[in-house]
C-alpha cells in the first residue's frame, strides 16, 4: 500500500483527508521540531484535557516523526482525533513487553480506551522483536472507532481489538503469533494483512478471536483485504493458519479477500485446551489466491464456506454493526455491503 500524504494548510491548522475532499480542524499540533503546540502525544493528549469542549470532537495533528512514547487514552476522552502525515512517516512506537513482566495489555504502545476515536495516517509499533513474544502495538476498547491508512507493526499480539465496534479500511497489519486478538465486533476492509518470519518452530496465525457468549454479536470480518507474506518471511517456509478459537465462541470470516501466502490446508489451528468445535463460527466466502483453496480444511461443525446472500450480507457493515450510522461522520469512505 503507498504511503499516504495528507494535504495541510501554511498554518498546519486545517488538514484534508486523501479521498472525498474532507477537510478537518486541527485543535493541536504535535512536532519534534518546534513547529507544534507540543513535542510529544502525550502532552498534547493531556493539554486536550482542558480545552476540549464537553465530548466535542478535538483533533491532533502529528507531524511526520519517531515518537517513542506510551499513550494512554482514557475513556473520558472519547471523540479525539489523531491525524499524522502517513504510514512510516508518523511513528508511534515502543518496545514493552511480555519478558519483561508485563502483563499483555500494558505492553500496548498505545492505548485507547474512550469511545469515538478516529486514527488516520499513523504507524503503531511495538518494536520488540519475535524472541519477546507478546507485545501489544495498538490496544482499541473504543466504541465506534475508526482507523483509515494506518500500520500496525509487530509479531505476536500486534493489534489488540478487545471490545465494542471497530472499523479499519485500507490499514497494513504485521504480526506472527495471534496477531489480530480481542473480542471486539471489528471488519477490517481493504487492507493488507502481512505475516511475518516467527521465532524457529512456530506456527503463524492471523487471529485469535475471543468471543465467549453466544449472545455476544462479536467477531471479525475480514474483508475485501489482502494476506501475503512479508519481506522477511519466505513462503512456505513456516506453516500459516487463518486463526484459532482464543475462546469458545470465537467467530471470524474472510469474504472476498486475496490469500497471496501458502495457508495449512487445514486452514484453522486448534487452540490449547479448547475441544468446542461446534460453538465457535468460522468461515471463507469467496476468496481467491494461492491460499484460498478449501479442500482439506478442518471438519469443525462450526466451520463453513458460505456463498453469496443472506448467511455472507449478516457480515456486512450495514448489518453487522450499523456501521451506516457512526461511520460516515468520520469521512472515511466504506462498502455498506458486502
Amino acid at each position: 500500500m503507498a504511503q499516504t500524504k495528507l494535504s495541510t494548510t501554511n498554518d498546519h491548522r486545517l488538514i484534508q483527508l486523501p479521498e472525498g475532499g474532507v477537510t478537518i480542524q486541527v485543535n493541536l499540533v504535535v512536532a519534534q521540531d518546534d513547529t507544534g503546540d507540543f513535542s510529544t502525544i502525550s502532552e498534547a493528549i493531556q493539554a486536550s484535557e482542558n480545552q476540549r469542549i464537553g465530548t466535542d470532537k478535538f483533533v491532533i495533528y502529528v507531524k511526520t516523526g519517531i515518537y517513542k512514547e506510551n499513550v494512554i487514552i482514557t475513556q473520558l476522552m472519547t471523540n479525539l482525533t489523531l491525524i499524522g502525515d502517513g504510514i512510516d512517516r508518523t511513528i508511534i512506537t515502543n518496545d514493552k513487553n511480555n519478558h519483561q513482566g508485563i502483563p499483555t495489555h500494558n505492553t500496548s504502545t498505545v492505548q485507547v480506551w474512550g469511545s469515538g476515536f478516529v486514527a488516520v495516517g499513523i504507524t503503531f509499533e511495538n518494536a520488540a522483536g519475535p524472541e519477546y513474544e507478546q507485545a501489544v502495538a495498538l490496544l482499541s476498547s473504543s466504541d465506534h472507532s475508526v482507523f483509515y491508512k494506518c500500520s500496525f507493526k509487530g509479531y505476536q499480539d500486534t493489534l489488540s481489538l478487545l471490545n465494542y465496534r471497530q472499523f479499519l479500511r485500507e490499514c497494513d497489519i504485521y504480526g506472527t503469533v495471534d496477531f489480530i486478538f480481542g473480542d471486539a465486533s471489528a471488519i477490517i476492509q481493504n487492507c493488507n494483512i502481512y505475516v511475518r518470519k516467527p521465532l524457529q518452530g512456530q506456527q503463524n496465525t492471523i487471529t485469535a478471536q475471543g468471543r465467549s457468549n453466544p449472545n455476544s454479536n462479536t467477531g471479525f470480518v475480514i474483508q475485501n483485504s489482502r494476506v501475503a507474506p512479508d519481506s522477511t518471511l519466505i513462503d512456505g517456509s513456516v506453516v500459516t493458519f487463518l486463526g484459532r478459537p482464543w475462546r469458545e465462541y470465537s467467530r471470524v470470516v474472510y469474504v472476498k479477500c486475496d490469500f497471496e501466502i501458502s495457508i495449512d490446508p487445514a486452514g484453522w489451528m486448534p487452540y490449547a485446551g479448547n475441544s468446542e468445535y461446534d460453538r465457535l463460527y468460522y468461515a471463507e466466502c469467496m476468496n481467491e489466491g494461492k491460499g484460498a483453496v478449501t479442500d482439506g480444511r478442518v471438519t469443525w461443525p462450526g466451520y463453513h464456506v458460505l456463498m453469496a446472500g443472506d448467511d455472507v450480507e449478516q457480515f456486512s457493515v450495514r448489518n453487522f454493526y450499523n456501521g451506516e450510522s457512526w461511520i460516515p461522520q468520520t469521512g472515511v469512505p466504506f462498502y455498506s455491503d458486502i
